[in-house]
């Protein structure tokens, strides 16, 4: 039985066409994998499904019924919910007041917070999850309130299911309960849409999926029908060399050496060593520390080291200025919030950490920026309508691109990277790992902290796995392994 089928859905930005004639279905109980690069159109296929976006031409079927979702609430009435990347959740407010907000039961306009609990540890035992309904949402892992969303979804009587790289920020073991968890709701009738970069997951979840390149559907698989290899083919239009790294530490003396950084509660003790033309890599679960490595050492935040030398300047750096003149770049994990200025065009990022190459006299040179910035474009791929364009217009393996080429514009010798392809097509992170190697192989100096072992397995020559801040293990040569960085964590 088909619960949603989409035909020739067309939808154009300006000159950019986003959408060319997309047809879509959807079965009763099925979890259906839509996949594509960034920019492929996705977002804004699964934003007119959710009622976000209005289409140009095309026609949305529910049913049997052909619909005008016209807004959210019009999707919502349908019985068709959306938990987006970014989580919509009041962080303050216990578990069972977010899934039942705005429909909280109440007499005399007092919450009465008995009915409220018992409701809410119905709704999270239908699916199976142990969570405490009056534990606060902030202090709670990400998977659970992943859990938390999905489960707001599901009082409001879900019969779609659109889930939009709900494992981008888990690590392996809350991804197997997330993944778990779509399963039994596919069991029990309702109908989910997997938008995923990781393909290990589509392919012990699907069963079936949609490929869109260039705004157009290229395939429409069933399970028996796909493997990796198929899946990446059909995303980017031609087979793709796996990436990976030998694990060789280099010759000669540390360019880096930091004893004993501390901070605050998530860094203790963390000694480390960096070589010219070496890629080190800092690996833990989520919340084990290496997130915090990189604000630390680029004066981000406050920290301390019983000694450190960066290059042949010693002392930690207690501001960002002061990490830049000594040659170090930082590519945060909130490339939004923190790496990159939304509001910005593409140029303007590009050139954001070198402003002074193209400023002479106090008066910025707009033409040199331009032909600096179209080298960037060209060098890293980005793909963009114009260099004008606000980086926030960008897909955001293109977002990532660009906050990681604003550094070659400077000339970096120090580069740390974080989370570097959270939520970057397959096509976009080979690429991305290409740069960081052949920024090592030009005699820089590389770190980057990644909560996915396949990263860090793929990409450093040596790596540090971190548990509850602690350095816990370092691995280099064949000890380096995928499985090997996992078992050390746990």
């Amino acid at each position: 039985m088909t619960a949603l089928h989409v035909q020739g859905i067309e939808k154009r930005y300006g000159g950019v066409h986003a959408l060319r004639g997309v047809d879509f279905e959807l079965r009763r109980g099925e979890v259906h994998a839509l996949l594509g690069e960034n920019g492929a159109g996705k977002s804004t296929l699964i934003k007119i499904i959710s009622g976000l976006v209005q289409p140009d031409a095309g026609t949305i079927a529910v049913g049997d019924a052909t619909v005008t979702l016209r807004s959210a609430a019009a999707a919502h009435a349908l019985g068709i919910q959306t938990v987006h990347q970014e989580l919509e959740l009041a962080g303050p407010l216990t578990v069972a007041e977010n899934i039942f907000m705005g429909r909280l039961p109440t007499k005399g306009g007092v919450i009465l917070r008995r009915a409220l609990r018992d409701l809410a540890t119905e709704a999270l035992q239908r699916i199976g999850a142990a969570i405490d309904p009056d534990a606060i949402v902030a202090e709670l892992s990400i998977s659970d309130r992943q859990v938390v969303e999905i489960v707001r979804a599901l009082v409001r009587d879900v019969r779609i299911l659109i889930l939009d790289e709900p494992t981008a920020a888990l690590p392996p073991l809350e991804v197997d309960r997330l993944l778990d968890t779509v399963r039994r709701l596919a069991e029990k009738g309702v109908s989910v849409i997997y938008v995923s970069h990781r393909l290990d997951e589509v392919l012990r979840i699907a069963d079936r999926a949609t490929i869109l390149r260039d705004g157009r559907r290229v395939a429409q698989l069933e399970r028996s029908g796909f493997d990796r290899a198929t899946l990446v083919r059909n995303i980017l239009g031609r087979e793709l060399t796996e990436f990976s790294t030998a694990h060789v530490r280099p010759e000669g003396e540390a360019d880096i050496e930091i004893h004993k950084l501390q901070s605050g509660a998530e860094l203790k003790d963390l000694t480390f060593d960096v070589r010219n033309g070496e890629v080190l890599g800092f690996f833990g679960l989520l919340g084990a520390g290496q997130g915090a490595i990189g604000d630390a050492i680029f004066g981000l935040r406050p920290a301390a080291a019983k000694s450190c030398r960066i290059g042949d300047a010693t002392g930690l750096p207690t501001r960002p200025r002061e990490a830049l003149r000594r040659d170090m770049g930082y590519v945060p994990a909130d490339r939004k919030g923190a790496g990159l200025a939304l509001g910005l065009s593409i140029v303007e990022n590009l050139l954001l950490a070198n402003f002074g190459s193209v400023t002479h006299g106090g008066f910025f040179d707009w033409r040199r920026a331009y032909a600096h910035a179209e080298a960037l474009r060209e060098s890293y791929q980005i793909r963009c309508h114009s260099l004008d364009q606000a980086v926030r217009q960008l897909s955001g393996g293109n977002q990532q691109k660009v906050s990681v080429a604003k550094w070659a514009a400077r000339g970096v010798r120090r580069l740390f990277l974080d989370e570097p392809t959270r939520g970057v097509d397959v096509g976009a992170k080979v690429e991305i790992y290409r740069y960081i190697r052949s920024f090592a192989a030009g005699g820089g100096c590389c770190m980057v902290a990644s909560s996915d072992p396949a990263e860090i397995a793929s990409v450093a020559d040596r790596a540090i796995v971190l548990k509850n801040g602690v350095k816990v293990a370092e691995l280099t040569g064949d000890t380096l392994g995928e499985a090997a960085l996992v078992a050390v964590a746990l």
